[in-house]
């Protein structure tokens, strides 16, 4: 059953939103709060929250987009996923590299919405439902080379970082300092990271990832 948490300031659409999950099976809880406070101080007290639905902006405290990063670092076991009107290339990039793990429009289909949900807390990365103009997907990009790298695995790109630095022969007291977060927090990614390749040491990640191109060991 997948735990959803819905960051969302407008009642209309998590209404909605609310009746489309829990009409699926997949679903276990599907909660909601109107704020980046509201949202922190709820998954600190639910951490079996696997997805975090986000909207771009939220009026109260900062925006969507500064949340990602404050979920990516402190909430590392959470997936994000942003839910926007806007189709701007710039808050799709910054989404993405602040550790969302899709980004849809608000236009998508329930459908859609529901898929990526569940492709995501199955472990995939990077969707952008069927009312993002793929062109301008691949010109943020730099083309389907560089977005294919982002999806190997099904690695966010937090922890492509993580990857990289551990190939790059940085400690995990090295990689904490390095990406502003705590010991601990890398230790998670690097079990992820492991779950993610189905291998039983970041070793065997970086020298598979390496072979494949993903990294670059140095």
């Amino acid at each position: 059953m997948i735990n959803v948490l819905l960051i969302e300031d407008s009642a209309v659409f998590v209404m909605g939103l609310k009746l489309t999950l829990q009409a699926h099976a997949a679903f276990g809880s599907v909660e909601s709060v109107a704020s980046p406070g509201a949202a922190v101080a709820y998954l600190n007290a639910h951490p079996e929250t696997d997805i975090a639905v986000v909207d771009v902006t939220l009026e109260a405290e900062t925006d969507g987009l500064t949340l990602l990063g404050i979920l990516r670092d402190a909430f590392p076991g959470v997936k994000a996923l942003v839910l926007s009107h806007y189709k701007n290339p710039a808050y799709i990039l910054r989404a993405i590299t602040s550790g969302a793990c899709a980004y849809l429009a608000k236009d998508s289909s329930p459908e859609s919405i529901v898929g990526a949900i569940q492709d995501v807390a199955g472990g995939k990365c990077l969707f952008f439902g069927e009312t993002i103009d793929a062109k301008k997907i691949l010109r943020i990009f730099g083309g389907k080379e560089n977005l294919d790298a982002r999806k190997p695995q099904g690695l966010t790109p937090r922890e492509l970082e993580v990857l990289q630095l551990s190939a790059s022969g940085y400690s995990n007291a090295q990689i904490a300092s390095a990406l502003e977060i705590s010991i601990n927090t890398v230790d998670s990614y690097k079990e992820r990271i492991k779950g993610k390749f189905g291998l039983d040491s970041i070793v065997e990640c970086v020298a598979t990832a390496a072979a494949q191109g993903i990294v670059t060991v140095i």
